[in-house]
């Protein structure tokens, strides 16, 4: 069950997503500051953060970049009434893969959590397919260096034994 942590210092957007996201299959925490949320995810893994971008405290932004750093594999969605493109293009490159307006739609946060999470999902199978490639290279490098150094050695036998036989068969 995909688990989704809700970071927001009003409680009537807490329960209002906590209620909407439960009633579509998802489990969910709530957190009432960043300080909260670093708490829950030191002791549970966490699939997607629904963040406020400003809150009391560390703000979301703050706290995007401690997410994307300390666990990378958890998407993030900020959720806030800052209706500026400026704020969201900062939010996206910090590492926020969706930006949802308040006062939202309940669709339109299903939507953002269903994108977010197919996107990190592929990230994960990237990660892993990466390391994978990444390891049969090296395997791969390390049978060529073996296979090298058999051919200079079969090489440096094969000389050794032709001035042998040069050596022998010169009279002079």
């Amino acid at each position: 069950m995909t688990k989704i942590l809700i970071v927001d210092d009003e409680d009537g957007i807490r329960r209002l997503l906590s209620r909407l996201l439960k009633m579509n299959g998802y489990k969910c925490r709530t957190a009432t500051n960043t300080e909260e949320a670093r708490n829950t995810l030191k002791n549970e893994d966490i699939d997607l953060i629904l963040c406020d971008v400003k809150m009391p405290g560390e703000s979301g932004m703050d706290f995007i970049q401690y997410v994307t750093t300390q666990y990378p594999k958890t998407a993030i969605v900020m959720v806030t009434a800052l209706d500026d493109p400026d704020v969201a293009k900062v939010a996206f490159k910090t590492g926020a893969y969706g930006y949802i307006i308040k006062p939202f739609e309940n669709n339109e946060v299903l939507i953002n959590i269903a994108s977010a999470l197919r996107r990190r999902e592929l990230e994960i199978q990237n990660r892993l397919y990466q390391e994978n490639l990444e390891k049969m290279v090296m395997e791969r490098t390390c049978a060529l260096q073996n296979t090298m150094n058999d051919l200079r050695k079969t090489l440096e036998g094969t000389i050794y034994a032709i001035a042998r036989i040069v050596e022998l068969r010169d009279p002079y």
